[in-house]
């Protein structure tokens, strides 16, 4: 069958080389284009980079080859890796459960190529949830660690107090062979979660909590313990993330040519952050360090906050607004209420298949955010859960 029309790859490549021995060899990997592999075009989606070929691996692929994963190809993404639902110098990838419907984004290709079976592992960057975006849509597990747990160095970070990097495959185990690489192993966790229901209840549509309720049946049938809780600072770490990430991104961007061939999205944020008030910086920054500890105190006798991924169903990729029970409201920033937090407070997070839309026929995803540094008690307690949670669902193609 030919995958081709879902725009995984922007390059495939044709000879893979053959694996190393080590405990990924022969996994096969799908590489975001913001990150360098020495020999392959590092165009980060842009036409800015459109010729550019990486000179030498960034140092996550050098461990990566090194355990025997295979370089497959490289993936499409938001231009830059900052999240838009279009990209006019690179196609994005099209979510493979309805190819009208946003696959998310920014590490777009790296998601739709595991759910479709041409890679094992996905590899991208996440600043506000731009790895569980497109695992979620695709109904695959993706992964982001703590802040500065694996190494970044040689990928482009254009927001340093966000930007991770981040694994997505089709099932935890693949996953945690991954991650153990890139230096998280498994370990010990408590099998308890912590649910802010009030949180849910206000932000997520009716069809999302009756599935969202569905999985934490599920989980506590398997013996997962809930505890209900809600978190201090939620919905401003959200919009501080948010601040923080036009920010750091916005500078990074006014640090090309200004003639630089951007795309008009990212002009449009250029402009953005040439006109962000210092004071609002300052005081998004102040929120996040609050935030984090409320987050570890909340984690106290719970390895993980649970939500849903996403508060609605993947919407047609050219929609601007969504209908909430009723109401129609902004699509943004309300689509990212669950899994920015995440960034703010350099915490990991992981979101799992749990189950599809009755209506649309696109996955459902639970999330889970542990305290950061726990990332080894996330893994553990993830499998856990993957375990008590349905089948994750095939693309119809």
């Amino acid at each position: 069958m030919d995958l081709s029309r879902f725009r995984a790859f922007s390059h495939r490549v044709e000879h893979p080389a053959a694996p190393a021995p080590g405990p990924l060899s022969g996994v096969t990997l799908a590489v975001k284009g913001n990150i360098p592999v020495a020999g392959l075009p590092w165009t980060e989606g842009s036409a800015v980079f459109a010729h550019r070929i990486a000179a030498e691996d960034a140092a996550c692929i050098a461990r990566l080859k090194a355990a025997g994963a295979v370089v497959v190809g490289m993936t499409t993404l938001s231009e830059m890796a900052m999240y838009a639902p279009d990209n006019a110098a690179e196609p994005m990838g099209l979510n493979p459960f309805d190819v009208a419907r946003t696959a998310g984004g920014s590490s777009t290709g790296s998601g739709v190529a595991v759910a479709l079976g041409q890679a094992m592992l996905g590899l991208g960057t996440d600043s506000g949830g731009s790895v569980r975006n497109p695992a979620l849509h695709g109904g695959v597990v993706g992964f982001k660690p703590s802040l500065h747990a694996w190494d970044y160095s040689g990928a482009t970070q254009p927001a340093p107090s966000l930007d991770t990097l981040g694994l997505i495959a089709r099932d935890v185990a693949m996953l945690a062979r991954g991650a153990a690489v890139l230096g998280t192993p498994t370990g010990p966790a408590v099998p308890r979660l912590l649910v802010p229901l009030t949180l849910v209840e206000r932000s997520a549509d009716a069809a999302t909590r009756a599935l969202f309720a569905a999985a934490l049946e599920r989980c506590r049938e398997a013996g997962i313990e809930t505890i209900e809780a809600e978190i201090p600072l939620w919905r401003e770490a959200d919009a501080a993330c948010g601040v923080i990430s036009l920010t750091e991104g916005g500078a990074w961007l006014d640090r090309l040519p200004q003639d630089a061939p951007l795309g008009p999205r990212l002009i449009a944020r250029r402009a953005a952050f040439r006109a962000l008030d210092p004071t609002v910086v300052e005081q998004a920054r102040a929120t996040c360090s609050a935030f984090t500890q409320a987050l570890r105190q909340a984690l106290r006798d719970a390895t993980a906050i649970a939500t849903p991924t996403w508060p609605f169903a993947a919407p047609p990729i050219e929609a601007e607004t969504v209908e909430m029970d009723g109401r129609t409201i902004p699509l943004d920033p309300a689509r990212s209420i669950f899994v920015r937090t995440a960034n703010a407070a350099g915490a990991p997070a992981i979101t799992l298949p749990a189950g599809l839309y009755e209506r649309e026929r696109v996955p459902f995803g639970l999330h889970l955010l542990a305290a950061p540094g726990e990332d080894a008690a996330l893994l553990a307690l993830a499998a856990r859960v993957e375990a008590a949670l349905p089948p994750a669902p095939t693309p119809p193609v």
